[in-house]
Parts: C-alpha cells; structure tokens; sequence
C-alpha cells in the first residue's frame, strides 16, 4: 500500500506551475483530443466566489475544464489520487486538493471555503462525487449546495460529453451553461435540508440539461 500523499494544506494560492500549465493544457488537450467548446460567452471575468460543477467522466476531466476555460480553479479530488507520488504531485500543482469520501472530510470542507474567500481560485467541484459509471449524470451528493451556501458562492454549471470510452483524437464536447447566481438557489444563512436538497437538485439538472445538448436528446 502506497503511503498517503502529504498536502500542503497551508498553501491555497495557485502554485506557479498551475498558472503556466493551464496554457500548456489547452493546446495538448487540442492535439490530444477533438476538443470543441460551447458557452464561452457565458464565462465569468474572473473565477473569484465561483463554484464550477460539471459531470463526472474520467480523472482528467479537470484539464479539459480548465483548458475552456482559462480560468484558475482548485478541484477537489478523491484522497487516492494523492497517494501516488506522481498524481499526487501533478494533482497538487495542477489546482487538486484531496477529499476522504469515506468519512466527513471537515479538513477539506474548510479548506474548500477558504479557497473561495481567499479569492485567488474558484473551486471546481463534481457534485456526483464519483465518476459515471454509464456515462450518463448520476444525482449529486448535498456538498455543492452546502458550499455554494457557506460561501455564498454563484454556481458556473458545465458538462462533459463524449461517446463510450475516452481515446486518443475522440470528439469531447464542453458546454459552459448561464452562471446561476447564489440567491437563484434560493438558500438561506442557516442549514435547511428542504432547501439545500432543492439547489442540489437545481445545480444537477442544469448540468444534466447541458450534458443531453451534448448528447443530442435537446
């Protein structure tokens, strides 16, 4: 067993190589792939008090969200991509931050708040929790809502969508839907269950809506 990968869990600013990387990303991503782009226009000017949720395909998903957007984001990433020296480290220095899904991870909930009140990142989140095991958008777990509310924090939907398995020079569509603005969930100060449910529920279906336009159901 692999020793777990020791985050620096005082550093939130983006590191030097994240900022040159996300240049790099969008031409290998392109040389890589059949990457096509919808809903630039929709883009916010900067990534500050923004939360970017999107479907859950593949583990370099964050690069192809990165790559549309030119924007820097902090995604939250399953503890085990961290446990190995080389993920761990591309991870961490490509905008990564490790969550134990098999417990109430407090550590990177707070770290994740002060991600959006530092101000320098937005923080990309999968809101399903896990990838898709059919391709298609599975419900989202409470943790988008419930950190949308603590920091206030407007909600810039988006969806992945290419056909079966991902390879080489596959055509990978990214659709970047309207930012939802935080009072559009409709959440108050206080943790409300009926409430949080329903902005979960908003957040998913706008993403499940983008997805079937990549899909061609809409």
């Amino acid at each position: 067993m692999s020793k777990p990968y020791e985050y620096n869990w005082q550093r939130i600013k983006p590191y030097n190589t994240y900022r040159f990387g996300k240049y790099l990303l969008r031409p290998i991503t392109r040389l890589l792939f059949k990457v096509k782009v919808h809903g630039r226009e929709n883009l916010p000017k900067s990534a500050r008090g923004v939360i970017l949720a999107c479907n859950h395909l593949n583990a370099i998903d964050p690069s192809f969200l990165v790559a549309a957007t030119m924007l820097p984001w902090r995604f939250i990433g399953k503890k085990e991509l961290f446990q190995s020296p080389l993920t761990g480290f591309l991870y961490s220095r490509f905008g990564g931050f490790p969550v134990d899904r098999d417990i109430i991870d407090r550590r990177a909930l707070e770290y994740a708040i002060a991600v959006m009140e530092d101000g320098r990142c937005g923080l990309g989140i999968f809101p399903e929790g896990q990838r898709s095991p059919d391709g298609r958008p599975q419900p989202a777990k409470a943790g988008v809502a419930m950190l949308a509310r603590k920091a206030r924090a407007d909600i810039l939907p988006c969806s992945l969508y290419w056909e079966g398995k991902l390879k080489l020079r596959q055509k990978v569509t990214v659709r970047i839907g309207e930012l939802i603005p935080f009072e559009q969930l409709d959440m108050g100060d206080r943790p409300n269950k009926r409430e949080s449910l329903a902005a979960t529920e908003k957040i998913m279906a706008t993403i499940t809506a983008l997805w079937e336009q990549g899909h061609g159901l809409k």
